[in-house]
């Protein structure tokens, strides 16, 4: 109703405008060059508000248009994004659960509209390496790196460890001390460093970067240790394979940690490498020290086998740590051979057979078979190759045997 009289009295006040602006004289000359125009100042008027409202139609018309198309452009690009992102987590997911083929379609197709394209590269890269298309996987990595030049520690690590399952030891190298240069202390770095070095037997570089190992690294202390002891083991046999290799390896023994120098196994490699060149006297020197610190029954069979040192002085020595160790049977083996080494057969003979009689084993079975084959007993000889044949076999099964 309210409309309804609204529009009634607008009617009724139209009308009777018109009649009252007809009675008004009025009068409006518009000259332009040559052309003038004569109306009245209603029409006139009446002519600009029927402009203002056709303005004011189209200017509605044309942004609400704008804003529609607006609206359905959003809507398309959103829809792109989001199944960019879907896309993306479906190739990501075929990646982590080593479906290559499918990974690779996904996250190529999904790169133009993924939030961030440089996962979609690197890991279709790595894909494209587990289908065997190495070409491709380069081309990704460098599309990688245009894509966000900030991910440049990403793109050289990607790349790091596909070389390193194609076995490119050298190539792997040079992209990791690449990656050092923007990231020194970065853990996985150093650790495909520590696998690349150990591949090369780049022992001198992998020592470089042990103290880094030790602050940056994932590994575990036992596993540091072990690659520790490894490498100055690996250190002594190059020195060792040297072209002067005396200087070489006092050099590198020197260089080696002193909580290393007791590893029995770093101490044999030494012994053996001196004894080669010589130095019998030194190497003898080295056992009984060791010994005399922290008893090892490898170090003392080792000291029984010495060939180029004073054997009655380490007959005197070994004597004296009897007295400690009554009941080592190494030690009776080692007694043994140093007393065949003095041709000294009787004594020779009660320590091996002291060494079998603690506990048996195929090398003092096999001294005292070949003592007593010289000294003519040779039935009981046999006995004692027999012995240390079986000992040397494993536990034999129950089987039917002849008789005589």
């Amino acid at each position: 109703m309210k409309y309804f009289f609204l529009f009634v009295i607008c009617l009724l006040g139209g009308a009777w405008f018109y009649q009252w602006a007809e009675h008004q004289p009025s009068y409006l000359l518009i000259v332009v060059g040559d052309t003038s125009i004569e109306m009245s100042v209603w029409f006139a008027l009446g002519c600009l508000v029927a402009l203002l409202v056709l303005y004011w139609f189209a200017h509605r018309l044309l942004v609400g248009g704008a804003r529609g198309v607006g609206s359905h452009i959003n809507r398309l690009l959103i829809g792109s994004e989001r199944r960019a992102q879907r896309q993306t987590s479906s190739g990501l997911l075929s990646f982590i659960e080593g479906d290559w083929r499918p990974a690779l379609r996904r996250l190529n197709r999904s790169v133009s509209n993924a939030q961030a394209p440089v996962l979609n590269y690197l890991a279709a890269a790595r894909s494209a390496y587990e289908l065997g298309d190495q070409q491709q996987a380069n081309e990704l990595l460098a599309k990688a790196e245009k894509a966000d030049p900030t991910a440049g520690l990403a793109v050289s690590l990607a790349q790091a460890r596909i070389q390193l399952l194609a076995k490119k030891y050298e190539s792997c190298a040079a992209t990791l001390e690449r990656a050092r240069k923007l990231s020194p202390k970065h853990p996985v770095v150093l650790d495909i460093l520590r696998q690349v070095y150990v591949q090369l037997n780049d022992w001198e570089a992998l020592e470089k970067i042990l103290p880094q190992l030790r602050k940056q690294s994932t590994l575990s202390t036992e596993e540091l240790d072990q690659l520790t002891e490894l490498l100055y083991r690996k250190l002594i046999q190059k020195a060792g394979n040297s072209d002067m290799p005396r200087d070489a390896v006092h050099s590198a023994w020197q260089k080696t940690p002193k909580h290393l120098k007791g590893k029995p196994s770093l101490l044999l490699e030494y012994v053996d490498i001196l004894e080669r060149e010589g130095e019998g006297s030194d190497a003898e020197a080295i056992l009984r020290k060791a010994l005399q610190s922290d008893w090892d029954n490898q170090l003392v069979l080792r000291y029984g086998l010495l060939k180029n040192a004073d054997a009655s002085r380490q007959l005197l020595k070994a004597e004296g740590w009897l007295k400690e160790r009554p009941g080592n049977s190494a030690l009776m083996l080692t007694l043994g051979r140093l007393s065949m080494r003095n041709k000294l057969w009787g004594k020779a003979r009660d320590y091996f057979d002291n060494s079998l009689k603690i506990q048996g084993s195929p090398e003092a079975c096999a001294e005292m078979a070949r003592l007593l084959a010289h000294m003519g007993e040779h039935e009981l000889s046999t006995e004692y190759y027999q012995k240390g044949l079986l000992m040397t076999a494993d536990t034999l099964p129950e089987l039917p045997m002849p008789h005589h």
